[in-house]
């Protein structure tokens, strides 16, 4: 029998949340039998951060239930550094949330145990049908695993896809806001764990979540647990033409508002993995049943040479920066092109790190310039370009599907397990690099991309509600491959643990249109 982390560690309080142990991730409510190498994680970690996030957001479900009995929080998704939650079925005002705030300080400074309990599968239900938890209940049903844990406090339990912290006085730094229909949890600044970070509006972004909250509704797939139940029943097939059909009419849309606004240079941006290289094709088709003439340019052919790359601040090539890019000839190409010039344009050779040229284009009547990449709406890569003439476009996998009312999916898990199976089946990068990588590409997101998003005329959300059932497949052998004696095997564990809450889904019907295509193969369209 061991002992709970909690019992071995020191400097287990704030910041500090739970450890890598033996690369495993663990929480301090955890066993572990003895310990070879342990790394604690802070909220400056992203683990560390979640595990924080995790318990705010079951002591706020905590306090709605103790002061609202039959009402129920949903915690929808991230919104910069804080989480957007609502009360189910109801619009709150601020004395409401100042009422759910004023409990939740006096639950934190009674210092409250947190408890983790271990039941069987038919325990859990049992206990969580006292609760009325029914969205955990569907999940668990086709959970593969006859373990459940459980979290408590005063009774009042919950599951949770990851740990705790175990006591409620570990929480220091947060606060809870209005934020109509619902409420915000203002989280700790990422690189000051003791200071409140402050909330940046991003209201086109958050207006792209509630239309894909639409969305689900539509579908009638809120959790996990509903889209196991659909894919047992035999019934995933209604579900992936509809999910599909919900993208093409809402790409077509896109192309109607562009035809509507005359606009000559569309630009297109995204962070990685977002699919933003599959929509650009597929709004292409739209644009042309406008009767408009695509061209349609990737910025990724612009890099300059490798060995003229720009060095980071951590001494490695920054590929992330719009100054890897030659942006300057891709102006002068968008300049001449408006103006019926002929240009030859450049390919970059990945394999050699070179750019050579490629072939020559030129804008037709009726033509319209098309530009892809993470930098597409960067003002400063078409500076030179009135903004009358560009329509600006942000893709995301702004991920509409949670695990279930209280454990919400990171839209970077996602992308990370897309960028994961296109990696290691088209690109020859095994999984173990990609996650190396990953915190990199986070990093230039959030210094490159993130900042502009609220420029775009309109955002895509190129999520689908089936995906992961789908991606489970082919991401688990990828993650396998990573031995359990190196660093990243924690989080390719996660992500297996992650993946089980789903059951798997073969490819057949997924259309060879679909975005999906991008990441898993069998595309119509050529990359």
């Amino acid at each position: 029998m061991g002992k709970r982390l909690l019992e071995l560690v020191k400097n287990k309080d704030y910041p500090y949340t739970c450890a890598i142990v033996n690369n495993q991730r663990m929480g301090f409510l955890d066993e572990v039998e003895e310990i070879s190498s342990i790394e604690l994680l802070s909220i400056k970690d992203r683990e560390g951060r979640r595990t924080y996030e995790r318990t705010l957001a079951f002591l706020v479900s905590f306090s709605v239930r103790k002061l609202f009995p039959n009402l129920n929080v949903s915690i929808k998704h991230s919104y910069g550094d804080a989480l957007y939650g609502e009360i189910e079925e109801e619009e709150i005002d601020e004395g409401t949330v100042s009422k759910i705030k004023n409990f939740l300080l006096e639950v934190i400074k009674a210092d409250k145990s947190i408890e983790k309990i271990e039941l069987t599968k038919e325990e859990a239900i049992r206990r969580l049908v006292r609760e009325k938890r029914f969205d955990d209940i569907r999940l668990l049903k086709y959970l593969s695993r006859e373990v459940i844990p459980l979290y408590s406090i005063d009774g009042y339990a919950a599951y949770f896809a990851g740990p705790l912290l175990p006591r409620t006085g570990m929480l220091k730094v947060f606060d809870l806001v209005s934020y109509p229909p619902g409420f915000l949890i203002l989280l700790p600044e990422r690189e000051n764990p003791f200071k409140i970070s402050e909330v940046v509006d991003r209201r086109k972004l958050f207006d792209t979540f509630q239309e894909s909250k639409r969305w689900i509704k539509a579908l009638e797939i809120m959790y996990v647990g509903d889209l196991n139940e659909t894919i047992v029943k035999g019934e995933a097939s209604r579900l992936i033409k509809v999910q599909e059909a919900l993208h093409e009419k809402k790409i077509s849309d896109i192309a109607d508002r562009i035809k509507e606004r005359k606009a000559k240079v569309i630009l297109i941006a995204g962070p990685s993995s977002s699919g933003k290289t599959t929509f650009a094709k597929k709004l292409e088709i739209h644009l042309r049943v406008n009767e408009l003439k695509p061209l349609l340019i990737s910025t990724d052919n612009y890099f300059v040479d490798r060995e003229k790359t720009p060095i980071g601040e951590d001494g490695k090539p920054d590929y992330e920066t719009i100054e890897a890019l030659n942006y300057r000839l891709l102006q002068d190409h968008i300049e001449k092109l408006l103006s019926k010039e002929e240009v030859v344009l450049p390919r970059y050779n990945f394999l050699t790190g070179k750019s050579e040229k490629w072939k020559k284009v030129h804008l037709p009547d009726n033509g319209i310039l098309m530009i892809e990449g993470i930098h597409g709406l960067n003002p400063k890569l078409t500076d030179r370009i009135p903004e009358e003439k560009k329509f600006k476009i942000y893709v995301s996998a702004l991920t509409q599907l949670n695990i279930d009312r209280i454990n919400r999916i990171p839209t970077r898990d996602t992308r990370l397990i897309r960028r994961i199976v296109r990696d290691t089946h088209f690109r020859g990068i095994p999984a173990i690099e990609t996650i190396k990588r990953w915190q990199g590409v986070i990093r230039g997101e959030e210094k490159y991309i993130f900042p502009y998003q609220e420029n775009a005329d309109v955002m895509f959300n190129s999520a689908l509600v089936y995906e992961l059932s789908i991606l489970r497949t082919y991401a688990e052998i990828s993650l396998r491959t990573i031995s359990y004696n190196k660093r990243e095997y924690s989080e390719a564990l996660r992500l297996l643990i992650f993946l089980y809450h789903f059951a798997p889904l073969t490819s057949d019907e997924v259309p060879p249109t679909s975005i999906l295509r991008e990441f898993i193969g069998g595309s119509a369209f050529k990359y």
